[in-house]
């Protein structure tokens, strides 16, 4: 997959994204400091685990703003929905067989589901 996986969920979500990762990537946790048993795990498979506290950040920001307009920040979409699927992207969003994200759209905002 990719190099770089950044959860923001937790539990099991970390070793289970080990496999995902090419070798030599990283999963930086964003919700639990417990990361010393996953990266663990993670050193065997040539991978790293990571424990970031993130703080709003302005410029940050727009640094990335601007990386995702010029292509080089991409986000994985798993499945577009309209508003009114919102019970069914939650379903997806806990199955925990997505593999991207769940963007849910309002009629009239230009992004075709």
């Amino acid at each position: 997959m990719d190099v770089v996986v950044v959860d923001t969920i937790g539990g099991e979500y970390g070793p289970r994204s080990l496999r995902t990762l090419r070798p030599g990537g990283i999963v930086v946790s964003l919700a639990s400091p417990a990361e010393a048993a996953l990266a663990e795990e993670a050193a065997p498979l040539g991978l790293r685990a990571a424990f970031m506290i993130v703080e709003a950040d302005q410029g940050g920001m727009r640094e990335l703003a601007a990386l995702a307009a010029s292509g080089q920040l991409r986000a994985h979409v798993d499945a577009v929905l309209p508003l009114e699927d919102v019970a069914k992207a939650h379903e997806l969003g806990q199955s925990g067989r997505t593999t991207g994200k769940i963007v849910l759209t309002v009629a009239g905002d230009g992004v075709a589901a």
